[in-house]
């Protein structure tokens, strides 16, 4: 594992909860899927280029309506978690929080995606609202053509909501993090370059679970980790980069690199960072350390941390890849993690002015 912050920087502007406990239930499904790697988190088939419509969404979802839109400029399909009966007593306007799904770039949202999402939809009605989206997969929308779309889209929502005096958070897991970092430091260099800060406040934060920071895959702890990952694994992670990184089938001159921040955001240099604090955008994340995204994942914490980016981080000692994904199937460490996220959000709205 990497070295932790120095301690010039450590608790100045994030606070880390550091939990070891690992459950009974954890140590089982450790073994269990440990032989099966990656063969859990393997993508299936193709998606179409674009944003494709998740045609077998589920229309409800633990008390929570599930209704479907499209972007009109972007394209982009949209997944919106509605209360059935929406409550009569509201505390303030609430935010809309937008989730990027993990799933190497190329897989669409799993079902724990929507049973977690819905989770917090419910543990948060009266505080934000939850839209989940269909961002354009890899192979057949890599990089060089998924951001861009994304862009435009975020651009569009932004605005809006600026128009509306609503908050923006951006959410994601795995490699729906990276996305979400992505798009973060993004819009804080497009604020900047602009010089438009009637937008400054209008997206507030960054949530990351297990986020893939780093697609060049070349830390040297990551071989430490690897034969401990009962998930993912070197090998595989590296697929995933050299997936997104790829040319679209449709223009092989198309290609991304890895050492491009927008695809490995660890790589942004001070002075991104320090716009990300300037404009107040916070970024929070959580992820356990017996995962080979780790050791970068860190590393990211820590770099803003030294260049005054403010959020809340949840590390846990020896955990899986995305273990709060398995808070909806019961395991404790993941219901403990959906709780951490629930009492963040709930104090984002809460120190709103």
């Amino acid at each position: 594992m990497s070295a932790p912050c120095s301690d010039a920087t450590a608790g100045k502007t994030t606070r880390v909860q550091t939990e070891t406990e690992l459950s009974l239930l954890y140590r089982i499904l450790r073994s269990v899927i440990k032989p099966l790697r990656p063969r859990l988190v393997k993508p299936g088939k193709p998606q179409p280029p674009g944003s494709t419509r998740l045609l077998s969404y589920p229309r409800e979802k633990n008390g929570i309506t599930i209704r479907e839109r499209r972007h009109g400029s972007s394209g982009v399909w949209l997944y919106d978690f509605e209360t059935v009966s929406s409550p009569n007593i509201k505390i303030k306007t609430p935010s809309t929080i937008y989730y990027f799904a993990g799933g190497a770039f190329q897989s669409p949202p799993s079902s724990q995606h929507w049973s977690f999402i819905s989770k917090l939809a419910n543990n948060l009605v009266l505080e934000h609202h939850f839209t989940l989206v269909s961002y354009p997969l890899a192979p057949n929308s890599p990089a060089s053509e998924s951001l861009p779309t994304l862009r435009k889209l975020l651009r569009s929502l932004l605005t809006d909501a600026s128009k509306k005096g609503d908050k923006v958070i951006l959410m994601g897991d795995s490699s729906g993090g990276n996305v979400a970092l992505s798009l973060g430091f993004w819009w804080a260099g497009e604020i900047a370059r602009s010089g438009n800060y009637k937008l400054r406040s209008t997206l507030e934060s960054l949530i990351v679970i297990s986020p893939a920071v780093d697609l060049r895959n070349c830390n040297p702890s990551i071989s430490e980790i690897d034969s401990r990952d009962p998930l993912l694994g070197l090998k595989y992670t590296s697929a995933v980069a050299e997936a997104w990184a790829a040319a679209p089938p449709t223009d092989s001159s198309r290609t991304s690199s890895t050492e491009d921040p927008h695809l490995s955001p660890l790589l942004h240099s001070a002075s991104s960072f320090q716009q990300l604090a300037e404009l107040g955008i916070a970024i929070h994340g959580l992820y356990g350390t017996c995962d080979v995204l780790a050791p970068d994942a860190e590393l990211f914490r820590c770099k803003c941390e030294e260049h005054g980016v403010k959020g809340k981080w949840l590390v846990w000692v020896d955990q899986m890849h995305c273990f709060v994904l398995a808070g909806v199937y019961g395991m404790k460490e993941g219901r403990t993690g959906i709780e951490w996220i629930t009492k963040l959000l709930k104090e984002v709205i809460a120190t709103e002015p």
